[in-house]
């Protein structure tokens, strides 16, 4: 980097005049406001996974287009691709921007109470910034009081207006799994919510509004909305804007290098970031994973203060987001949603037909469920399949998320409530003195108090993740099933986490006999077998180096383990 200075790493941070007058590093993704605007399509609906780069890019938008902003245009953009090569209609709308974020969704009334509120304060911002004086009462419905602000804004503004809402669906994925009633009395049928986007609607009929650009995590509520608001086209998967937000690995190479300069090898980092962050995709023809810009500066801005990787490869704040992954399970068919999550579990592609928009008052297909995970980013594409995709988890930090989720379901199941804290420690145990005896003591606990349930099946597969379920829980390791090597695939690798110094890794070899088929013999059979596939393992070359790698063999019967051995 030489002398060059670097560049603050902007994390939670979304005003973009902020970020170009503080210094902040920016990642530039102006191109596709030409591509947005060259497309003939004046209402957009864009959606993308939560923590992805919405609220910014959707502030880079309001100083573009804002009349209000114009004497500032050079110096907010000369710097970027579109101030290089601006379009027409720069600097030339009066932009009405809407945040629905934030409301309180507990009964219909706190709803109502919250997205007036959030209406008002776009009305309120708007008369301000253009000092207008319009007379429109502030009670009654959202669409009574936004209808009387249409009629005034007409008659004291020269030129039209932008419409931009950020988090359009927020509350509405709030209802998603516990107030479907609320959620068809406010956003479909006659509800208030869509009475609203029929006086938007009502704006652009008459000329007034001529742009409108709506952000959000999921589709669940355009299909409420069809009749009222029937212009929108949702660009979500279109394959021009794969990389319109979040960051493709060059961009983030980039990121590393301008906010951290020579204290980080980028090209070393990469598996890491890779494995963490990366992975969405969304069109099954586009070239570029995309990383979550949010976890991306996450990691760059703890790194700076420790010149090492976080100890914590999760934000707090987008774990307290995804964690919501527990609510979405119980939405409409409990028992579907549940067999779909065994599925991702064990690894199984989700194939799906994506759904562009869907409701709750409508049958809820997997395709649906399937394609509500696919948009709130819990799945990805992972690649075509004639005329669908096959859907898969993006990253580990998805990947732990699940698994998270998958724990207190066996726990649920097995009515059985242990500590994540019990399961740490056992743990440690493994890491620190490479004793595993009371991790299987909780293993045997949980699969003895599962053992007159349907909910599992009993075999290798399924004590295979009940283990994986607890390792990942502990965040002690990178934890990797059926892990390829050279010479076959190990059932369970706890390999180096960054951050975390395991004084020991470890390999598991694992097997399973029926309690009907139980011999001395096939025991015998069973482990030998074990260890003759440990042994071609360990010459692997990512293992071979490895001085501080336990080996064990284990063999269940059942809900017991019988044998056990260190190799």
């Amino acid at each position: 980097m030489g002398e060059n200075i670097l560049k603050k790493i902007p994390y939670g941070i979304s005003d973009y005049k902020t970020i170009v007058e503080k210094n902040y590093l920016f990642v530039d993704k102006t191109r596709h406001i030409e591509l947005f605007e060259g497309l003939g399509e004046p209402f957009i609906f864009f959606l993308r996974p939560r923590r992805f780069g919405k609220s910014l890019f959707m502030s880079i938008l309001e100083y573009y287009y804002d009349v209000y902003s114009k004497n500032d245009f050079n110096k907010l953009f000369d710097n970027t691709y579109i101030g290089k090569n601006s379009t027409n209609e720069k600097s030339s709308y009066h932009v009405l921007k809407f945040n629905f974020s934030g409301i309180n969704t507990a009964s219909k009334e706190m709803l109502l109470q919250g997205f007036t509120t959030n209406l008002l304060n776009g009305l309120k911002t708007f008369e301000n910034k253009y000092k207008l004086n319009l007379q429109y009462k502030s009670i009654g419905l959202p669409s009574e009081i936004f209808s009387m602000f249409l009629v005034e804004v007409r008659e004291k503004i020269k030129g039209n207006i932008y419409v931009l809402i950020d988090e359009y669906d927020h509350f509405a994925n709030e209802l998603l799994s516990f107030q479907t009633e609320v959620f068809e009395e406010t956003i479909s049928k006659t509800g208030f919510v869509r009475k609203w986007y029929e006086v938007l609607k009502s704006g652009t009929d008459n000329g007034l509004i001529q742009r409108i650009f709506a952000t959000g995590v999921s589709p669940i509520s355009l299909d409420s909305m069809t009749s009222g608001f029937n212009i929108g086209k949702n660009k979500t998967t279109d394959i021009r804007f794969n990389e319109c937000l979040g960051f493709t690995q060059a961009e983030v190479e980039n990121v590393l290098e301008e906010s951290l300069g020579d204290t980080i090898d980028a090209q070393k980092e990469m598996p890491i970031l890779k494995k963490y962050y990366n992975g969405y995709l969304f069109n099954e023809d586009a070239k570029n994973r995309i990383f979550n810009s949010d976890m991306v500066l996450y990691y760059a801005s703890e790194y700076s203060s420790t010149n090492a990787p976080p100890k914590q490869l999760i934000d707090t704040n987008v774990a307290s987001d995804y964690k919501k992954i527990s609510s979405l399970f119980t939405i409409k068919n409990k028992e579907q949603n549940f067999t779909i999550l065994k599925e991702i579990i064990e690894g199984i592609p989700q194939k799906t037909l994506l759904t562009a928009q869907f409701s709750l008052a409508k049958n809820f297909t997997k395709d649906d469920f399937n394609s509500l995970l696919f948009y709130l980013g819990f799945l990805t594409i992972d690649k075509p399949r004639l005329n669908s995709v096959e859907l898969v988890v993006p990253n580990y930090v998805i990947k732990e998320l699940y698994f998270d989720f998958f724990g207190r379901v066996l726990n649920e199941q097995a009515n059985y409530d242990i500590d994540v804290s019990n399961i740490r420690d056992a743990i440690e145990n493994i890491a620190i003195n490479a004793d595993i005896k009371s991790f299987i003591k909780i293993v045997t606990t949980t699969l003895n108090k599962l053992s007159n349930r349907d909910f599992i099946q009993f075999n290798e597969k399924y004590v295979k993740i009940i283990m994986i379920t607890y390792f990942m829980m502990s965040r002690i390791y990178y934890v990797k099933s059926e892990y390829e090597v050279d010479d076959g695939y190990i059932d369970i690798a706890l390999l180096p986490r960054p951050g975390v110094n395991a004084p020991y890794n470890a390999i598991f070899e694992v097997k399973y006999i029926k309690k009907s088929e139980f011999s001395q013999e096939l025991l015998n059979e069973k482990v030998k077998s074990a260890k003759e596939q440990i042994s071609k393992y360990i010459l692997a070359p990512e293992l071979k180096d490895m001085d501080n790698l336990l080996r064990w063999v284990l063999v269940f019967c059942g809900d017991e383990l019988v044998y056990e051995e260190k190799v």
